[in-house]
């Protein structure tokens, strides 16, 4: 509910729930957060497999420092989107960190689903996880 209730535009979802903007064109008396919590609509599966991820590896944590940012990017711009950022940017930094592991689901996750993927996240990600080369431009 967290994420479907956040007050940034909904369009942040559109590689989470299937035909997001049907919430948006509403002109109904309801803002499109609104009329989106209360439909309720499923996931993509490859998003669906993100929450999980995160719940599984945080529980509680998601909701008390340090771990509440990640819930918090989840809700600002979407699993996906969050998801992307992290496989992309993190660092972590020991064996033992729990990010490492949520990493590593991540890219599980968008090997099974490379189609949620930006084009940019799928050309940089794609020789390493994807089992692709990334398509070169122009000529050679």
């Amino acid at each position: 509910m967290i994420i479907l209730a956040h007050a940034a535009p909904i369009s942040r979802l559109s590689r989470d729930i299937d035909h997001i903007q049907r919430f948006d064109d509403d002109p109904g008396p309801v803002t499109p957060q609104f009329a989106l919590m209360c439909a309720s609509p499923a996931l993509v599966p490859a998003s669906a497999q993100i929450v999980e991820l995160f719940v599984r590896t945080f529980g509680r944590g998601l909701f008390v420092p340090p771990y509440s940012f990640l819930l918090l990017a989840l809700a600002a711009t979407g699993p996906v989107a969050a998801a992307e950022t992290m496989v992309l940017h993190a660092t972590p930094v020991h064996d033992g960190d729990r990010l490492r592991d949520v990493v590593s689901g991540l890219e599980r996750i968008f090997a099974s689903h490379p189609d949620v993927l930006s084009l940019p996240a799928r050309g940089v990600l794609s020789r390493y996880m994807l089992g692709q080369e990334p398509r070169r431009s122009g000529n050679g």
